[in-house]
């Protein structure tokens, strides 16, 4: 695939790739996992990301895969394209729609991925341009529960095992799946846009700050113990706020979600458009319905609460090889061919 993007454009897909999808969610999955100490682990795991990237950004042109690499990323976007499509229908079915078969709103998110998938790769590029303002109205609404918060469900703070540390850190790392798309990205970046480490630094306090918050802010409003038996925290904390204007501040939300959700899946499309079209294969429409069609499957073969369970509590097993083992076995491997074609 022949496109440029610029370096603002690679850090606003990044972000919106690895917050979509998870973040009214994650909050409750790393504070069960690491217990009273989970935001101090989230923040080591976002330092350690932080160099990751910064590692990423010095190793990019080394990232050269071939066939049989290509398609064990491409498997493992689609196993992320079915948990994401389950968990999207699973929040439908609880917040929204009860009665419409899952079927049919499988097929109206899975149709809008396809037609962005089968449009020129600006359409997804440009997408989450629109999504930036839903942000900071998002944040500024989260604020009006700081009334119900409290500071005594944040300390005192070091009570939490090594076990819970280990499974934390693990889950705080898995916050950023998806940033493997940096390295798919990074080579379509304008030659002119250097990325520096104070850009590299700015992008990751930003999502930092963002998802911190959002784990704090649950930390502070539910007390340890009533938090299993919470569904989306995120959600239960805006419905609990009254405004004016909406009688149901969550559902409007919920939507705001949904969207940011089907951009970050159409996101990850692309990294897979990227990965299988580099052989310079013709025909894009075809494979890519096979693509939603594989998906459909998937999701309608394996649609239950025990499954979307089990995703969300393995998360961090499938971040690390995909997201740190792999890429760095690939760009070693490469730069150490590299330097001996050098020598000869």
């Amino acid at each position: 695939m022949n496109f440029t993007i610029t370096k603002v454009q690679l850090f606003l897909m990044l972000f919106f790739r690895t917050t979509g999808i998870i973040f009214i969610g994650y909050p409750q999955t790393i504070i069960l996992a690491g217990g009273r100490d989970a935001w101090i682990m989230f923040f080591v795991s976002s330092f350690i990301v932080f160099f990751q990237l910064w590692l990423y950004e010095k190793l990019y042109k080394y990232f050269k895969i071939g066939k049989f690499t290509a398609w064990i990323y491409i498997f493992f976007w689609i196993i992320v394209l079915i948990g994401s499509l389950i968990y999207m229908q699973y929040n439908l079915n609880i917040w929204v729609q009860q009665n419409t078969p899952n079927t049919v709103s499988l097929v109206l998110m899975l149709l809008i991925s396809f037609y962005i998938s089968v449009s020129r790769p600006s359409t997804v590029i440009n997408l989450p341009v629109f999504i930036i303002p839903f942000i900071f109205i998002f944040i500024i609404y989260l604020l009006f529960s700081i009334p119900e918060l409290s500071l005594n469900h944040l300390f005192p703070i070091g009570t939490s095992t090594g076990g819970q540390w280990m499974k934390g850190t693990m889950i705080g790392l898995a916050a950023f799946t998806g940033i493997e798309g940096y390295l798919v990205l990074r080579k379509h970046v304008l030659p002119e846009d250097k990325i520096s480490f104070k850009e590299i630094l700015i992008y990751q306090l930003s999502i930092t700050l963002f998802i911190g918050f959002l784990i704090i802010a649950t930390k502070m409003y539910f007390a340890t113990d009533a938090l299993p038996l919470v569904t989306e925290p995120i959600l239960y904390i805006l419905k609990s706020i009254e405004v004016t204007f909406v009688k149901r501040l969550d559902i409007f939300f919920f939507f705001i979600w949904l969207g940011w959700s089907i951009i970050s899946f159409s996101l990850i499309v692309l990294n897979i458009r990227i990965v299988y079209f580099k052989q310079n294969r013709k025909y894009k429409i075809l494979p890519m319905a096979i693509l939603h069609l594989i998906v459909f499957i998937g999701c309608v073969g394996i649609v239950n609460i025990q499954v979307l369970e089990f995703m969300r509590n393995h998360l961090q097993y499938y971040y690390i090889p995909v997201t740190i083992i792999l890429p760095a076995i690939i760009m070693l491997i490469n730069k150490r061919r590299k330097s001996k074609c050098a020598e000869l």
